[in-house]
C-alpha cells in the first residue's frame, strides 16, 4: 500500500514540476492555462485537465480557459456551474468553488455527484479525478480539475501538491491580466499622444502660415530654419523625440513678431533704439501664446530662448551657458545661419559662406561651439548649401 501511495506523490510531484517550468515562460492567458494543463497531463496515469473561470456576467456556468490531455475531447462542450441549484453545479469544480476546498471524485463511476458526465468519463476512460479552487486575494475566480485513468488516483499528499499548482495559476493569470492591461492602456495612451500631436502640429502649422504671411520678407525663413536646425540636430546626435521638439519650436520661433507693428518689421532702413526694443520682446509675446498650449517638448521655453547667447549677452533673461537649453542653442545657430544668409529689408543677402565666416567668429563666444562645429560639418560637406535660401 504504501509502495502505491508512494507512486501516486511520484506522479503528482512530476506533474507540478511540469507544470511549473511552463508558469515561468507563458507570455498570455491560454499559453499559461494549456501549458500548465499539458504539463499536468504529460504525467501517468492523468489524461485530461482543463481550468474553468467564473465569467464576469450574471450566469454562474464556468468558462473553460484552457484544456489539455489525451482524453481532452472529454471537455468538448461540456457544461458545468457553480449553481447549487443545478445538476451541472454540484459536480467537483462547482463544489471547489462554493466551498473554497478540493473536492475528490475517488470513483466517477458510482460518486452520485458525478452523474451528468459519469457517461462521458467512461468513454474517455475517465476513472477519477480532483478540482482545486483558484483563489487570487481571496476571491475565488475559478477551479482547475484533474482527471485520472485510475480509480482514487488522489490523496491528500498530491492534493497539497495541485492546489500549490491552483496558486500559482490564479497568479499568473492576474500577472498576465495586468499585464494586458497596461499594455493596452500604453497603447490607448499613445494613439491618444498621438493625435494630440497631429493637432498640435497642425495648429504650428496654420501658426507659421499666418506669421509669414503678415511678414513677405520673413516668408519661407521658420521653414527654413526648421530644416537646417533638424540637420545640426541630427549631426550632433540628438534623439528623435529631441528633434520633433525642436522642428516644431522652429516653425514658430518667430511668431512672436505677430505682435509687432508692421512697418518696424519690413522698415527698409535701421531700426531706433527703441524700435529695436519693441522687436526684442517678439520671443517674450511667443512665449505668452506657446506656454498655454499642452505641448509634450518645451517648445514655448526653446522659443523663449532662441536670442540668448552663451556668454550671456542675449535677451530676454541674459541666460549664460548651460542654463540655456541644447535645442534654443542649436536654434540660435540656424535662426542666425538663415537670416544671415537671405536677403532683408535693411541689407542684401549676405550668402552662406559670409554667414559662415561670421558664425565660426562667434563659437564659443555668444554661439555654443558645438552646435557651430556640427554646422560647420555640414557645411564643409556641402550639405547645408541646399538648406538656405539664396536671396
Amino acid at each position: 500500500m504504501g509502495d502505491i501511495q508512494l507512486e501516486k506523490q511520484v506522479w503528482a510531484l512530476a506533474a507540478y514540476t511540469n507544470a511549473i517550468k511552463v508558469l515561468l515562460r507563458a507570455k498570455s492567458q491560454l499559453e499559461l492555462v494549456e501549458g500548465v494543463c499539458q504539463g499536468i497531463t504529460n504525467q501517468f496515469p492523468y489524461v485530461v485537465s482543463w481550468v474553468g473561470l467564473i465569467k464576469e456576467n450574471h450566469t454562474k456556468e464556468l468558462l473553460m480557459a484552457g484544456v489539455s490531455g489525451s482524453a481532452s475531447a472529454y471537455a468538448d462542450g461540456i457544461v458545468v456551474s457553480w449553481d447549487e441549484t443545478l445538476p451541472s453545479g454540484r459536480g467537483p469544480m462547482g463544489t471547489a468553488i462554493r466551498t473554497r476546498k478540493p473536492k475528490i471524485i475517488n470513483n466517477c463511476a458510482t460518486d452520485p455527484s458525478f452523474l451528468p458526465w459519469r457517461d462521458r468519463a467512461k468513454s474517455h476512460g475517465i476513472k477519477s479525478c480532483v478540482a482545486v479552487p483558484l483563489i487570487l486575494n481571496e476571491k475565488v475566480i475559478g477551479s482547475l480539475i484533474v482527471y485520472a485513468s485510475i480509480p482514487d488516483a488522489f490523496a491528500q499528499p498530491e492534493i497539497h501538491l495541485f492546489e500549490g499548482l491552483a496558486d500559482e495559476v490564479s497568479y499568473g493569470i492576474d500577472s498576465l491580466q495586468k499585464e494586458f492591461e497596461l499594455e493596452k492602456e500604453k497603447i490607448q495612451t499613445e494613439a491618444s499622444q498621438k493625435r494630440l500631436i497631429n493637432s498640435l502640429e497642425a495648429m504650428v502649422g496654420a501658426m507659421s502660415t499666418t506669421m509669414e504671411l503678415r511678414d513677405p520678407y520673413t516668408s519661407g525663413h521658420q521653414h527654413q530654419v526648421a530644416i537646417i536646425s533638424e540637420a545640426i540636430a541630427k549631426e550632433m546626435g540628438c534623439s528623435e523625440d529631441q528633434i520633433h521638439g525642436l522642428k516644431l519650436a522652429a516653425l514658430v520661433h518667430d511668431i512672436g513678431k505677430i505682435s509687432i507693428p508692421a512697418e518696424i518689421l519690413m522698415k527698409p532702413i535701421a531700426l531706433t533704439d527703441h524700435e529695436h526694443f519693441i522687436l526684442r520682446d517678439h520671443v517674450n509675446s511667443g512665449y505668452k501664446v506657446l506656454k498655454e498650449i499642452p505641448f509634450i517638448w518645451p517648445i514655448a521655453e526653446i522659443v523663449r530662448q532662441h536670442h540668448e547667447r552663451i556668454d550671456g549677452s542675449g535677451y530676454p533673461l541674459g541666460l549664460k551657458g548651460d542654463q540655456i537649453l541644447l535645442e534654443a542653442k542649436i536654434l540660435a545657430v540656424a535662426d542666425t545661419l538663415e537670416s544671415m544668409s537671405a536677403f532683408r529689408p535693411y541689407r542684401p543677402a549676405l550668402g552662406l559662406d559670409r554667414a559662415m565666416e561670421l558664425i565660426l567668429a562667434e563659437s564659443g563666444k555668444t554661439l555654443d561651439a558645438s552646435v557651430v562645429l556640427a554646422a560647420n560639418k555640414l557645411y564643409q560637406q556641402g550639405l547645408l548649401q541646399g538648406l538656405v535660401r539664396k536671396s
